[in-house]
């Protein structure tokens, strides 16, 4: 099942960036009073009686010249129409209907996505009355709401969810091995695709970002059905810049959540960057399979540095990360594609994998009488036994006497015995320690 996108949209000072910290309930969106605080959009994950959707706040502008204001406010809205399966279109009921209110109101005004006017500022009974002037914008019941107190959020997830369900119920996914490809543009992406495929289903040019839209494709490899995800570029060309790599990092980000594993593509000549650790964190967050394809290997001077030598360093580079399989891959000479779906196969099946109770219990046993967890103002602390709860991704649970005391450098310290152990190279695993 696909997770919907609902895209809060408006002009500056509305409270747009105050209404998403209250749905994804942590402050992430800087808030200020000063009309175009948020300049960098923001999007997290929104929950809503067991329904959860992506939220994208969008920010408020204060461009230079009102020809500056007129282009971004147009392609702000139009690229949401686009990507968005609701849009919240937050007013102020303190100030009333705007000229640009009433223009972003022309913009939505026939599209086929659920729009909802929220009425925000409305923090008590004396503002009623105004309410009913937003019927003039002609999208249907304004939903009066205070995004600082949380007055009428409930009421407006509510009508929201009933969107965010058809709109999920509608995208459901095909069975089989779903793979995201994605990475930074430039680096190969598309004409990977194509040589899993075996067939030119994507545009490659050597012009960066020319990948326009995402289609899903389906192959066999070794008896395993595999539905291949390019993560695409917008599906019309922004003007704005800062609106293309936004869009296009929720696009990866989408991508990342409907997935199983994730290959994630680097550049060997330019190498691993801040930015690739960040959205690979991110992948690793959203407990994904995760495998590191470094291509354009026929551009690295050989005598200059072995694969070996550029591994160690890559792995080191990744710290926390460096349980990620690396593989270093050639798509223009083809060399190492089908290594890669074989690690993506073995990923897979460790991600599935499901260790009985006694056997994890008969190999801990000896680590835990050797190596205890420190104890803390003086309580010895006891781990009595453990199991795999889930898989899928995998999920232990170590039961103890302190599960509080335990100390984050000994949590990682049990997850690397288990990757040591039952191998679970380029899979996330989740350990949470439970009283007895």
């Amino acid at each position: 099942m696909h997770e919907a996108v609902v895209t809060i949209v408006g002009r500056p000072n509305v409270g747009k960036s105050t209404l998403f910290n209250r749905l994804i309930g942590k402050r992430q969106a800087i808030v200020d009073n000063m009309p175009g605080v948020t300049r960098d959009r923001n999007y997290g994950m929104a929950e809503w009686t067991g329904h959860r959707f992506i939220l994208v706040d969008t920010g408020g502008y204060l461009p230079e010249s009102t020809e500056i204001i007129d282009q971004a406010v147009r392609e702000q809205i139009q690229i949401a129409i686009e990507e968005s399966d609701v849009i919240l279109f937050m007013v102020d009921v303190k100030t009333g209907i705007t000229v640009t209110d009433e223009e972003m109101a022309r913009l939505l005004l026939g599209n086929l996505k659920s729009v909802f006017v929220v009425v925000n500022k409305a923090d008590d009974d004396r503002d009623a009355p105004e309410v009913g002037q937003f019927y003039k914008l002609g999208l249907g019941d304004p939903y009066p709401i205070s995004a600082m107190i949380g007055l009428g959020t409930g009421d407006l997830l509510d009508a929201v969810v009933q969107k965010v369900r058809r709109a999920s119920l509608d995208k459901t996914s095909p069975a089989g091995i779903k793979l995201a490809v994605i990475g930074k543009e430039n680096v190969g992406k598309s004409s990977l695709v194509n040589t899993y495929l075996n067939q030119n289903r994507q545009i490659v040019t050597a012009l960066p970002g020319t990948t326009r839209d995402s289609i899903d494709s389906e192959f066999k490899y070794k008896q395993h059905k595999i539905i291949i995800i390019d993560t695409a570029g917008l599906k019309k060309k922004a003007r704005i810049r800062e609106n293309v790599l936004f869009y296009s990092n929720l696009r990866t980000y989408k991508s990342i959540r409907r997935a199983d594993i994730v290959l994630y593509m680097i550049d060997t000549v330019t190498g691993l960057t801040k930015q690739d650790v960040q959205v690979m964190m991110q992948v690793v967050e959203e407990r994904k399979g995760l495998i590191c394809v470094f291509n354009k290997w026929d551009l690295v001077e050989k005598d200059h540095r072995t694969m070996q030598e550029l591994k160690k360093d890559v792995s080191h580079k990744l710290g926390n990360l460096r349980f990620i399989p690396i593989i270093f891959t050639s798509v223009l000479n083809r060399q190492r594609l089908y290594k890669s779906l074989d690690l993506v196969l073995k990923v897979y099946e460790a991600r599935q994998r499901r260790i009985s109770t006694s056997e994890l219990n008969a190999y801990f046993e000896p680590i835990l009488k050797t190596t205890t967890p420190p104890a803390v103002g003086g309580r010895e602390i006891k781990i009595n036994y453990m199991s795999q709860v889930k898989n899928n991704p995998p999920l232990f649970v170590f039961y103890c006497n302190f599960p509080e005391l335990i100390a984050d450098h000994y949590k990682r310290f049990l997850e690397n015995k288990l990757r040591e152990n039952f191998d679970f190279q380029g899979v996330p695993i989740s350990i949470s320690f439970r009283k007895k």
